[in-house]
């Protein structure tokens, strides 16, 4: 066919859900590699590209605040954390000191900087998708602790993701698992 534009690649809407308490159980179970990550998704509701480009900067800890521009839209956002969250990041960081150093991206040009983070996004991504299959659970995306995030504030409940992650990861189990 001749002339056919470049059409956006199509993600089935079932990796984009809310997860469920036996997706959080199977996801949170086991302390691996992209841990934190999720960890800091699921209590944020911060989107993965935006999160994967957080630096030291974005902390204000005196405020228990994480502030960041969009990667989509570029306006400014500052979302509200427990101040426990915040303690594992060390006090003392260079300002500029990516918090998830090995999804961030140091390039300029935003058509490059996404195509990039879209390729090291790919890494959690795909480790999400291995240990819900693992478990016996459909597939769901990085998107999925967003909607989590958001279904539980919407049902009213502000301390869901906190209350939940702690009924869930207690106890902890160490899985030792080599990010690819």
């Amino acid at each position: 066919m001749e002339n056919t534009p470049d059409l956006p690649r199509i993600i089935a809407g079932t990796l984009h859900r809310v997860l469920e308490d036996s997706d959080l159980r199977t996801i949170f179970r086991y302390r691996h590699n992209w841990h934190r990550f999720y960890t800091f998704l699921f209590l944020t509701g911060i989107r993965p590209a935006d999160m994967a480009m957080l630096t030291s900067r974005s902390l204000a800890r005196g405020r228990n605040v994480i502030g960041y521009y969009r990667q989509t839209t570029g306006k400014y956002v500052e979302v509200s954390v427990p101040p426990d969250l915040l303690d594992v990041f060390p006090m003392e960081m260079p300002q500029d000191q990516p918090l998830f150093p090995v999804l961030h991206s140091d390039v300029e040009d935003d058509d490059h900087r996404a195509d990039q983070l879209n390729e090291k996004l790919g890494q959690p991504a795909e480790f999400l998708e291995a240990l819900l299959a693992a478990a016996g659970r459909p597939a769901a995306s990085l998107i999925a602790f967003r909607m989590t995030f958001d279904h539980g504030i919407k049902e009213g409940n502000e301390a869901f993701p906190r209350a939940l992650i702690a009924r869930l990861t207690d106890p902890l189990e160490i899985m030792d698992m080599p990010q690819s």
